[in-house]
């Protein structure tokens, strides 16, 4: 009887240690990271980093990238849902449709971070973003201390990216003074499909078509589509003469800033962002509190999502050295040659 007890004993220790074991031996957490193209500079880059940055804390990183194919992005999405992941951190192709796989996360009890798109019309965890109310009044200041009168040519983002409307909606707001006090004649105004430097050509080449080549300023919401109107402006001798904004800092941007061609861009602090992107959607994933990373909020149509936003640095030939080259963004045999 008591080798029995003995032997019962022994069993009942070995099994509960094993489950103790089982227990404390956690899977490694998940994250995938959903990008819309690694054609576009700062997206692949900021993978890049989020991925480093989770990977030394121990997190496992599924990038896709998704071709710029909402299907595809959705498709993607799906795949790793069913796999099964701790978070998912998602730039959208299309920041509506993005609504459909934020909620099948959702039903899957997986934790959503919206990624410098807002996506719209759902219940996302979490936004992290630069402000494109500091961006606009960058752009703004930068042509008008320029050009404080002339004709300007509005090229914006994407519309059906709530970047592209919010972005225009702040160039708008800072411009309206001196539109309402006769410097600034905006001569033409247009979102740029996907934001694309092929469309944006094509609508800077339409703006001299049909209003001549008096133009004074081109405020351009992105690098590639400013570098767009600048290969127009050049078709007649302008570059250089018109003021022209951008964002993003793309190599092309800053070739273009040195030569004199573009006024200014915008550079997004990429390697903070995505880690703190990281950062937040490691919290999530691990089901804590991230209140602490709140200091914003932005409303997407169904909510007010809780934001985290990194302000963005102005860039123009005087400080290009400073703020890219000497902090390695760039070597000076990239900007320069």
């Amino acid at each position: 009887m008591k080798k029995y007890l003995l032997f019962t004993l022994c069993i009942s220790f070995v099994f509960i240690t094993l489950i103790t074991t089982s227990c404390s031996k956690k899977e490694k957490l998940k994250i995938a990271f959903l990008y819309p193209s690694k054609t576009i500079e700062r997206f692949k880059k900021e993978s890049d980093f989020f991925k480093a940055y989770a990977e030394k804390n121990g997190v496992e990183v599924i990038v896709l990238d998704s071709e710029v194919d909402e299907t595809l992005q959705k498709n993607q999405a799906s795949q790793i849902i069913e796999q099964g992941v701790d978070a998912i951190v998602i730039i959208a192709v299309n920041v509506n449709t993005g609504a459909a796989i934020v909620r099948e996360a959702n039903d899957n009890n997986i934790p959503v971070l919206a990624y410098n798109r807002m996506i719209t019309n759902c219940d996302v965890d979490f936004f992290v973003a630069s402000s494109n109310d500091q961006i606009g009044k960058a752009m703004v200041d930068a042509v008008i201390k320029e050009k404080p009168q002339g004709n300007f040519v509005l090229l914006g983002g994407d519309k059906f990216d709530k970047n592209g409307l919010d972005l225009q909606n702040s160039i708008n707001k800072y411009l309206k003074p001196h539109i309402d006090n006769g410097d600034v004649n905006v001569v033409y105004e247009s979102f740029i499909e996907q934001w694309s430097d092929v469309v944006a050509h094509h609508e800077m080449q339409k703006v001299i078509s049909l209003y001549g080549t008096d133009i004074d300023a081109v405020i351009s919401g992105f690098d590639g589509m400013s570098d767009a109107a600048i290969d127009v402006l050049k078709k007649y001798n302008l570059e250089g003469t018109v003021a022209v904004t951008g964002q993003d800092a793309e190599l092309r941007g800053c070739r273009n800033i040195v030569a004199g061609y573009q006024t200014m861009t915008l550079y997004h602090p990429l390697k903070a962002l995505a880690e703190k992107a990281a950062e937040i959607a490691i919290k999530l994933a691990q089901g804590k509190n991230i209140k602490e990373y709140v200091n914003s909020s932005e409303f997407n149509g169904f909510e007010e999502i809780p934001t985290h936003r990194v302000n963005s640095i102005i860039i123009t030939k005087d400080n290009i050295d400073k703020e890219l080259i000497d902090t390695g963004v760039y070597t000076k045999d990239e900007v320069y040659n």
